[in-house]
């Protein structure tokens, strides 16, 4: 799988409405991934779904587009989500 460069990812995260913050070394921790906000959409995001369990309380569509261009999801806290590259 090709990864997708973070400025490109960061701009179609965007234009899915995911509520982009920042990069994950704006937050403080390890360079390469995307700081984004976990609870400003939970029609996106719910780290309590018991209905997205595949996907760890992301929206299906969403988290297969990140899969399928060389990214991941991954919780920080309950309303904090970081986007790694694999």
């Amino acid at each position: 799988i090709k990864v997708m460069k973070r400025d490109k990812m960061i701009i179609a995260l965007r234009e899915k409405g995911v509520h982009v913050v920042g990069t994950t070394e704006e937050f403080g921790i390890t360079d390469g991934g995307i700081w984004i906000s976990g609870e400003s959409h939970p029609s996106l995001f719910n780290y309590y779904s018991e209905g997205w369990m595949d996907t760890f309380g992301v929206q299906p569509k969403l988290n297969d587009f990140v899969e399928e261009n060389g990214w991941y999801f991954e919780w920080y806290d309950a309303g904090t989500m970081m986007v790694w590259p694999n």
